[in-house]
């Protein structure tokens, strides 16, 4: 069968009215939102724009070839304003795991948890796999269970380098540790990101109270940009820990935050762990009850890093052990109680400016690293022996400006034979009642300089006492 045509070359060589594209753009936009009971009066002159996310607003410009002609921008510069709203999942009756994981998934910029108490079975685990900021709108997510988590309860362990997430807000209930072995292992956490190498990345969390039996509040890990703020932390093993192990960057900023031990916590318990060549800058800290330290500078990559700390409180634990190659400033710190563990352990330089020594804990400091470590206008007021130098310890530990009260058996210095560190103590006040040796040089050298040498302070040879 022959099929007729129609010659229609004469036709589209006729000239086409002025304006009759754009004519014909806007009658095809008004067919749509008609569709969508909508009207080019409500939208104004947007009506007539392509909408955001379709092939003119993101697929055709970034595949322009180099030297092609650039699209006409008059309809590109009506787009509609701001990012396209997605529409929460109706709250059923009773919001479950599953409930949640449908609004992570189905939101795109943020995510609005309901609010209320959520029961969650035990071994729950909710996964972030793209950037956002979850709202938990005061939810509390009390997850079921007396045995140590299987699982991290917000994962974002999937999300890759340059992502973001912000969660602020909620409240995660752990399991109950209270009959717990002190050497259970757990190594889950209530919020959970890591992922190495995401150095570009940003996790911020807000206003979050996790209590419990999870292994860590918080663990990040791969570096980047770390910031917790007015929080209330616990977990088994640590309250945060943040850590690379690949020679990368990260910092962290820590303010206006509780890190609390929970019930009957793992001997080994330490508020936050770092990495030694991850900065951190923390301020206003108070540590409680942990069994070792507030703030545990350990692990590799050992290279330099910068740890800032500001108004950090440790009630019944050690303040820090610090790195023994980061630079680590202490103002306005202080150490009370009585810590589990001994006192803090300073390994590398560290300056003390203003803080408060009042714990039964003894400072010590890591043998065999010859660095500086400096005490200026604090106060020491120690139960035991405040800081021992013991076993080729070396370098400098010098006191200006300090007020010691010694009472009980109270020291303020003891250097072992073997100690070849140089201590000294300028324009000082040393009142003690002290029944043991205020200072016992027994190696190493300490000069007094416009500081009087309190009462049975004592030097034996090879040990120096300058006055």
């Amino acid at each position: 069968m022959r099929v007729q045509t129609h010659n229609t070359t004469g036709t589209n060589q006729l000239p086409k009215p002025r304006g009759w594209r754009l004519e014909s753009e806007r009658i095809e936009r008004r067919r749509f939102l008609q569709v969508l009971g909508l009207t080019a009066t409500a939208l104004g002159t947007a009506a007539c724009a392509p909408m955001a996310g379709s092939i003119s607003d993101s697929g055709l410009e970034p595949s322009l070839l180099s030297g092609s002609a650039a699209p006409s921008t008059g309809l590109a510069s009506a787009r509609l304003a701001g990012p396209a709203t997605t529409v929460a999942p109706a709250v059923p009756t009773v919001v479950t795991a599953a409930y949640l994981q449908l609004l992570l998934d189905s939101a795109t910029d943020v995510c609005v948890f309901p609010g209320g108490v959520i029961d969650l079975p035990e071994g729950t685990t909710l996964r972030i796999k793209k950037s956002m900021r979850i709202e938990g709108n005061g939810t509390t997510l009390r997850v079921a269970g007396s045995k140590p988590p299987t699982a991290h309860l917000l994962n974002a362990d999937s999300l890759r380098d340059g992502s973001q997430l912000e969660i602020k807000n909620l409240r995660i209930e752990g399991p109950s540790t209270a009959n717990w072995d002190p050497a259970t292992e757990n190594i889950m956490g209530g919020i959970s990101w890591q992922l190495y190498r995401t150095w570009n990345s940003r996790l911020v969390v807000r206003n979050v109270t996790i209590t419990g039996g999870y292994g860590s509040g918080i663990i990040r890990a791969g570096g980047g940009a770390f910031e917790v703020t007015e929080c209330d932390l616990s977990g088994w093993v640590d309250g945060i820990a943040f850590f690379e192990s690949h020679g990368g960057s990260g910092a962290l900023e820590l303010r206006n935050t509780i890190l609390r031990a929970p019930a009957n916590s793992k001997y080994s318990s330490i508020g936050l762990y770092i990495h030694p060549h991850l900065n951190l800058n923390a301020d206003t800290i108070t540590g409680l009850d942990w069994n070792r330290y507030v703030i545990y500078v350990n692990g590799t990559p050992a290279s330099t890093g910068r740890h800032d700390l500001k108004a950090v409180s440790a009630i019944n634990c050690a303040l820090i052990q610090s790195g023994s190659s980061s630079q680590t400033t202490l103002i306005r710190c202080s150490e009370s109680g009585l810590p589990k563990n001994g006192g803090s352990f300073l390994k590398g330089p560290v300056t003390s400016i203003g803080s408060t020594w009042e714990g039964a804990g003894m400072i010590a400091v890591l043998e065999g690293v010859a660095a500086e470590r400096s005490f200026i206008n604090d106060t020491i007021r120690p139960k035991s022996t405040w800081m021992a130098l013991g076993s080729k310890t070396a370098g400098t530990v010098t006191l200006t400006g300090a007020q010691v009260d010694l009472a009980g058996k109270a020291a303020l210095l003891k250097l072992t034979s073997a100690s070849t560190t140089a201590v000294t103590i300028t324009s000082s006040q040393i009142r003690s009642t002290s029944s043991s040796f205020p200072i016992n040089a027994e190696g190493g050298s300490v000069r007094l300089v416009g500081t009087a040498a309190p009462r049975n302070s004592r030097a034996v040879l090879p040990g120096r006492l300058i006055v």
